[in-house]
């Protein structure tokens, strides 16, 4: 585990932690980063014949859509086209390249109502899909993050693989394995930090977007790209005998960290059917040189092209 760094008075660490987690690292410029039913069957018998007759089970076209819905890969990456806010001190300067600015400003503003747009035909297409969740959805990234990195510290790993999808969990769960058998971690969130580019909450939602799951009815996939500024406190004992002799533990010195991340939740409906939503992983702020290379943002480009951009 990486350890804390100490910052002079007033100063705050602005990159991604816990660094002791490697959870999803994402490349500067890369659109991503890297996170039972059980049905019992009662018989009874007729006292002439004794023939077995089963309880009431599933129709066919229901089991079919649970196999199916447990075959989905929940993992299926970063929603192409997602446009991450940076923070206002990594935008290009207004004065030094005004040019630069107004472009990352328009495509923030354009990808604000393209978003909108989707969760709106995402949500009215069909009556059997989720509501908006516009009030809720903060409260459901939080108690999903504080919830992961909790189980993560406790080596929950039935936990992490119901909170992540699979590429997070399978990180976190190949961490927790490699840890030392006599080593205990504790983690807590101590507060959510308020700052303008959170509106003072301490979690904005950057972006929130929604699209239907090609060739399939009633099946779609909705992703919410959050900024969690917190401080968080770390610490880990080791609690491994001394001579054959137990050691009593000591409470370790719990080490603070100021943390901005961003959190990307996911939630799946297939057939009509919805997940639960999860933690999906991290990623990164969108860049300029992104914006002017990636077709999606690319400037002027018709709908053809950036199709054909993008199958190459």
């Amino acid at each position: 585990m990486a350890s804390s760094l100490r910052l002079p008075a007033g100063k705050t660490l602005s990159t991604t932690w816990p660094v002791i987690f490697n959870a999803q690292l994402s490349t500067p410029g890369a659109p991503q980063c890297r996170y039972f039913s059980q049905a019992s069957q009662r018989w009874a018998y007729k006292s002439q014949n004794f023939s077995p007759r089963t309880s009431s089970q599933p129709s066919m076209k229901v089991r079919s859509k649970d196999l199916l819905m447990g075959q989905l890969p929940n993992d299926i990456g970063l929603l192409p086209g997602t446009f991450v806010r940076p923070l206002w001190r990594d935008m290009p300067s207004i004065f030094n390249e005004p040019r630069d600015r107004l472009m990352m400003e328009w495509t923030w503003i354009k990808s604000a109502f393209q978003n909108f747009l989707s969760l709106i035909i995402y949500n009215k297409k069909d009556n059997k899909y989720p509501m908006l969740l516009f009030k809720p959805r903060r409260k459901i990234a939080t108690d999903l993050y504080k919830d992961m990195y909790s189980s993560f510290a406790r080596g929950d790993i039935q936990n992490i693989r119901k909170l992540c999808c699979d590429g997070l969990s399978k990180k976190l769960i190949q961490q927790i394995e490699n840890r030392p058998s006599t080593e205990k971690v504790t983690w807590t969130l101590e507060n959510w930090i308020r700052r303008p580019s959170t509106y003072f909450t301490g979690v904005r939602v950057l972006s929130d977007r929604a699209t239907q799951l090609p060739e399939v009815s009633h099946s779609g996939v909705r992703q919410i790209v959050l900024r969690l500024t917190s401080r968080q406190a770390m610490s880990k004992t080791n609690t491994a005998p001394v001579r054959g002799k137990a050691v009593a533990e000591a409470e370790p010195t719990a080490k603070q960290q100021d943390v901005v991340e961003y959190v990307v939740i996911q939630n799946i409906i297939w057939n009509g059917r919805e997940s639960e939503w999860r933690v999906w992983g991290n990623t990164s702020p969108t860049s300029i040189h992104k914006i002017y290379t990636d077709p999606y943002f690319a400037p002027g480009l018709s709908a053809m092209e950036r199709i054909q951009a993008m199958m190459k």
